[in-house]
């Protein structure tokens, strides 16, 4: 078997935390650390608490992953679509594995995509599913399975109620677990894409009751219980360190002008929604990535598309706010994995901080890999690069997401699979059964054994709180099978003792033609693997000679060319849908033997120093095809120096995005 060794590792876990009494006479309130190891106390109004790491001296805010990672419940591999989830979701299957019911055993909770009446797809993706519109037909619940100390799956269809008129889910794509209500139970938040449009469906958020339900809340408990957006990316934490747990969701509708949506709770499970910064993604996760004891938001984008290509870290700034431009940018992969639909953060090299891993895809889907990313400290991160778990063959050209290698890793979690003290990572695809279930065996020193689906599962077990009891009876009938299994082996060995004593000079015999055919083989094998060789060599040889003439032919096509040499007239100008366009400055560029300049004399800009100017650099080719950059501040009154790409031609304005928001444009005058 094939084995692929990756850099990582992974921290465990310190022991549980013991409570004291606050000053004031008071209990403490109990959290979780951030990292899942150990409990907080913080006493109310003081700065005072107790746990089991004193060298944190501010506490540190729950996130989801702390939830979805917790070391002290049972871990196993669930079933993919247990009855009757295949009769009520038309694709996903998405899971949750949580003690729901406190009762000591864990439980496995799914939400899926519903099955659409009126199914006609279009496009490439499910927001064609119905033709371009709404998907008409029943929407199913999320589906609840209770654990028992036997390690069954019990279907619990009775204790998830939803009043709604229109009930139900569309495309669930998150579902977020935490205790929203601080009642010590977990309830659940469903991040809804909706299936048929990329115009989003109203989630939904089912909170836990006194009679052990689980009742659809959004009418008494969400600000806006009808909000509609396009959520790809959802999370749940203590974005404001207030000692309950909030939720972040993406807005994929640009056009708004808002990024990210936070609905704040009030401690009762009531979640206030406002804007709160951020930037355009696909893929969220909240983690504290600094060790300020907020939690900041991980994004992943689509790469490929110039209006959502962020990939990176927007700060906390204390108050549960996102500022866009408080961010760090990480490694991109654009050439073969630019999308990134999942991502997740633990602490890999067991240093103390949090390190990322993304699930990355090829367009459309087609391709499965991971990345990643080792945070240094000080907000510098280090790539690890790509770590391809499928690869699709060169030549295959998606038209759909629904293709033949799209197995893409929908969740990572982190779990000390084969119990050394490493955490390991198990990767989940309800698309994939050539990925679903995948293990990240960690072998120290940062080297990482991928074990396949069916390799991974002797690993992937539940350890029985309490086993089902064995009787006398069941026990002796036990002892009669095996001393029944033993005689029957001995009396198995004494025939075949026999029958080798009767037949050894034909055994030897046969022994030696076969040692000769074993030999002969050996040969022919060595001989054809020899040639095998020398073939791909030559094909690697031929593949290397036209990539070399592929290269000097495009270099020879964007080579700096002189013929549009000389001095021309340009005006430097930005533009919004929103906002309009605004003339920024003007002055002159001179090519000189193809690369371009920005003449010292007679240029002005409003937005910042002229001498920003010098910061310009260019090519033409000899098609007038131009690629340049310039470092410019479009404010005025601000000093926010971003690098922007310049691409056009000598017939056409030169154009490029300053901060994902508004288009620098360059017009060239005639030549003088």
């Amino acid at each position: 078997m094939n084995k692929l060794l990756l850099l990582l590792i992974l921290s465990f876990f310190s022991a549980q935390g013991l409570a004291g009494e606050c000053p004031d006479g008071s209990e403490p309130v109990k959290s979780v650390s951030a990292d899942g190891t150990y409990y907080v106390y913080n006493c109310g109004g003081g700065n005072e608490q107790t746990s089991s790491s004193t060298a944190n001296s501010k506490a540190k805010a729950v996130a989801g992953i702390d939830i979805e990672n917790d070391p002290n419940i049972d871990f196993f591999k669930p079933p993919r679509k247990p009855y009757p989830t295949g009769n009520l979701y038309y694709f996903g299957y998405k899971w949750q594995m949580a003690d729901f019911n406190n009762d000591g055993y864990s439980d496995v909770l799914y939400i899926g995509v519903m099955k659409p009446d009126n199914s006609n797809r279009t496009g490439e993706n499910p927001g064609s599913e119905c033709g371009g519109g709404a998907c008409k037909g029943d929407k199913p619940l999320p589906s609840l399975f209770l654990g028992d100390a036997k390690g069954k799956l019990t279907y619990a269809p009775e204790l998830l109620i939803d009043n709604r008129e229109d009930s139900g889910i569309s495309l669930g794509y998150r579902a977020l677990v935490a205790d929203y209500n601080n009642d010590d139970i977990l309830d659940f938040y469903v991040a809804d894409t909706g299936i048929g449009t990329h115009n989003g469906f109203r989630n939904s958020y089912f909170l836990s009751q006194p009679n052990g339900t689980w009742i659809e809340s959004s009418e008494t408990h969400l600000s806006h219980s009808n909000f509609v957006v396009f959520d790809h990316g959802a999370a749940t934490g203590d974005i404001d360190n207030d000692g309950d747990m909030d939720v972040v969701i993406t807005e994929l509708n640009w056009k708004t002008g808002t990024a990210l949506w936070c609905l704040i709770n009030d401690g009762t499970g009531f979640l206030n929604k406002r804007q709160c910064g951020g930037i355009f993604s696909f893929a969220l996760e909240l983690a504290d990535m600094d060790g300020d004891g907020d939690l900041d938001v991980l994004l992943g984008a689509h790469e490929q598309e110039q209006s959502i290509n962020f990939t990176g870290i927007v700060w906390n700034d204390g108050r549960g706010n996102f500022p866009k431009h408080n961010n760090t940018r990480l490694p991109q992969h654009i050439k073969n994995y630019p999308q990134l639909p999942e991502v997740s953060a633990s602490d890999l090299d067991n240093d103390g901080d949090l390190d990322i891993v993304y699930s990355r895809t090829g367009i459309l889907y087609a391709g499965t890999a991971i990345q990643i990313i080792e945070n240094l400290g000080n907000k510098k991160f280090k790539d690890h690069g790509i770590f391809p778990l499928v690869e699709a063959p060169d030549d295959f050209i998606p038209v759909s997401e629904g293709n033949e290698w799209n197995d893409f890793i929908e969740d990572i979690r982190f779990r000390d699979l084969d119990k050394d003290g490493d955490i390991d990572l198990y990767l989940s695809s309800s698309m994939s059964q050539k990925t679903n279930g995948m293990v990240l065996l960690n072998q120290g020193d940062f080297a990482f054994e991928l074990l396949l689906p069916n390799v991974a599962k002797k690993y992937v077990t539940i350890d029985y709180k309490a086993p089902a009891p064995v009787s006398e009876e069941q026990k002796a009938e036990e002892q009669a099978m095996e001393d029944e299994l033993a005689e029957f082996e001995a009396e198995l060995e004494e025939e075949l003792a026999a029958e080798a004593a009767e037949a050894g000079d034909a055994i030897a015999k046969r022994k030696a033609k076969v040692a000769a055919a074993k030999a002969k083989r050996i040969a022919e094998e060595a001989a054809e693997e020899a040639a095998e060789e020398a073939a791909k060599a030559a094909e690697e040889e031929l593949i290397e000679k036209e990539l070399a003439e592929l290269e000097a032919e495009l270099l020879e096509e964007n080579k700096s060319s002189p013929l549009f040499d000389g001095r021309y007239s340009f005006t430097i100008s930005r533009y919004n849908e929103n906002d309009g366009s605004m003339r920024l400055g003007d002055g002159y560029i001179e090519i000189n033997n193809g690369i371009m300049t920005v003449a010292k004399e007679g240029r002005t800009l409003d937005t910042g120093s002229i001498d920003l100017y010098d910061s310009f650099e260019g090519q033409i080719d000899k098609k007038g095809n131009i690629m340049s950059s310039l470092k410019i501040n479009v404010l005025i009154g601000k000093t926010n120096l971003f690098l922007v790409d310049l691409n056009g031609s000598i017939d056409s304005q030169l154009q490029g995005e300053w901060d994902h928001y508004y288009d620098v444009i360059l017009k060239l005058g005639k030549k003088e």
